[in-house]
């Protein structure tokens, strides 16, 4: 799984990985300085220069991933300095690479309720049904199918990394199907679809993983422009 530390390998294309410049570096480093958990300062958001979010499974250290690049139009790769991969498409993680437990395809992703719940709310299906396919560390390949329900909540004023925002909850319960393990997953939605944050169970049994937007290049929120 992603060990605590930050998260520094960022992408130039499709083509590989190049390091980033020493003053990025000494910026990501300072943020762990006598803490246990990544921490960008108010200042220090405001000039990193990469797309970035706090991820943190529970119970564990929380980190900075950086975004390494963007494969299609809506997936967005954020990499590690082991190579570890998160692919996030419409705010939901679908795929992993190089964790202990990966995450290798989800099914019918052009069904996902988060592609059209806030910004399409009549037409879109409020439930969803897809299949997981995992390579756990053992080497052994596996298949889940999930049933999910979702469900539109209050808006709610967030404190984030780079300010103040609302944004929508959106709350979906689901169940694995062949076991019956039933989990909740909850995304922070803005009214133009944009997931900035989130609590999603990516594996059977195992703990939820924490995603914070902290800086998106070029993306104006709707309190602020997230630097």
């Amino acid at each position: 799984m992603i060990q605590n530390g930050l998260f520094f390998c960022v992408f130039i294309g499709l083509a590989g990985c190049t390091a980033v410049t020493d003053e990025v570096r000494e910026t990501a480093e300072y943020a762990f300085k006598d803490a246990k958990d990544a921490e960008l300062s108010a200042e220090e958001i405001e000039t990193f220069p990469y797309t970035s979010l706090y991820a943190q499974w529970q119970g564990k250290a929380r980190n900075l991933i950086v975004l390494g690049f963007v494969n299609k139009p809506n997936q967005y790769h954020f990499i590690t300095a082991e190579k570890e991969t998160l692919v996030l498409e419409h705010g939901r993680v679908t795929r992993t690479q190089s964790l202990d437990d990966n995450l290798l395809t989800v099914s019918n992703l052009k069904s996902d309720p988060l592609r059209c719940i806030v910004t399409m709310p009549q037409s879109c299906d409020r439930t969803w049904q897809r299949v997981y396919d995992y390579q756990f560390d053992t080497g052994q390949l596996v298949s889940r199918e999930i049933k999910s329900t979702f469900t539109v909540q209050q808006s709610e004023q967030l404190d984030m990394p780079f300010g103040q925002v609302e944004a929508v909850l959106v709350e979906e319960k689901g169940e694995f199907t062949l076991t019956g393990e039933s989990f909740i997953n909850k995304f922070w939605v803005e009214s133009d679809g944009h997931v900035i944050k989130s609590e999603q169970v990516l594996f059977p049994n195992k703990p939820v993983l924490n995603l914070t937007q902290v800086t998106w290049i070029g993306r104006t929120n709707n309190s602020e422009s997230a630097k």
